[in-house]
């Protein structure tokens, strides 16, 4: 379904935050709304009054006001005419100042919602593209647990009986927290940012075979539940099949490291074999603070290949000599 909004949802959801108050101009038609596909096309959001790149919800502070003010009647209503012609969402002023007659009547019948705050112009603006931008960015939803390891969002995922849950429970019990289990959702809010959260359906819950499910803010209180966190590292569990096994073809050194697409982004993943009486919470922990390190520009493998390196070199000289 794509995912559309209008000047009712706006208000809906920010008027407590930006002190919003609706202004009823008697309109009974449709009102304008924008959808994800018009982001595409046309990326501005929420701004100062623009005339030439209109943005979806126009916002005018004391600086538009005085220029709308300044302009002669048949100006300032070609003005009005060709802003609503661009079908804003909605145009609100911000400073603590009345709207004026003239937006009110030239509003009439266009379908563009007006409204009015106390709050600072620049702060509608910054609160303003956020939102937008964050109802109407990409989602998807990706199979698995959804955990805070370490301070890291940690995705663990594989298929059905790998042990995910009984990971994510024994996690848990080692001081780590719960995001979201079975579904989590995740959005792109910036180009290189992926973050997820829990549906509100299954908030709290984690399903572990054999127990059912288990509510975590309950057994563990409040400090083992995480509202959101940006998506870091997959952890993937693969119970080897029969044959050849992934422990005989993975790089020994480098581990089973590759990256998978999540809306578009390359996202770290390590494959971790589930082998019986392996400590899978230990294994997990240690590739967190693996990847942690590596983040910081270190890597184990890398140092431990030039120290050899380096012997052999010495060792190579010394024969020579």
């Amino acid at each position: 379904m794509t995912r559309s909004l209008t000047a009712r949802n706006l208000y809906d959801d920010l008027h407590d935050r930006l002190g919003l108050h609706w202004t009823p101009i008697g309109d009974d038609i449709q009102p304008h709304s924008i959808s994800a596909g018009d982001l595409s096309a046309r990326p501005d959001l929420a701004g100062f009054l623009n005339l030439i790149h209109p943005n979806k919800v126009q916002v005018l502070g004391e600086a538009e006001v005085r220029y709308l003010d300044s302009l002669k009647p048949a100006e300032l209503t070609q003005t009005l005419e060709h802003t609503l012609r661009k079908k804003p969402l909605a145009i609100v002023i911000g400073d603590g100042l009345d709207l004026p007659p003239s937006i009110i009547a030239a509003a009439k019948g266009s379908g563009t919602a007006l409204m009015r705050t106390d709050r600072p112009a620049w702060e509608l603006v910054n609160y303003l593209q956020y939102h937008i931008a964050r109802k109407l960015a990409r989602r998807t939803t990706l199979h698995g647990v959804f955990m805070e390891v370490f301070t890291i969002g940690v995705q663990i995922t594989g298929a059905p009986g790998s042990g995910k849950s009984e990971l994510a429970l024994d996690l848990l019990n080692r001081g780590h927290r719960l995001i979201a289990d079975d579904a989590p959702e995740f959005t792109q809010i910036s180009p290189d940012v992926i973050d997820g959260v829990c549906p509100e359906t299954l908030q709290d819950c984690l399903e572990v075979r054999g127990l059912g499910i288990l509510n975590v803010r309950q057994m563990f209180g409040d400090a083992a539940i995480k509202l959101n966190k940006f998506l870091r590292l997959i952890i993937h569990l693969e119970i080897p099949g029969r044959g050849a096994s992934r422990l005989e073809i993975q790089d020994r050194l480098q581990g089973d490291v590759s990256n998978q697409k999540v809306l578009e982004l390359d996202i770290p993943r390590i494959t971790l074999p589930v082998l019986a009486g392996r400590n899978m919470a230990v294994m997990t922990e240690a590739a967190v603070r693996d990847f942690m390190l590596k983040m910081k520009g270190y890597d184990a493998a890398t140092a431990f290949i030039e120290r050899h390196t380096r012997i052999l070199r010495r060792n190579q000289r010394g024969l020579k000599d």
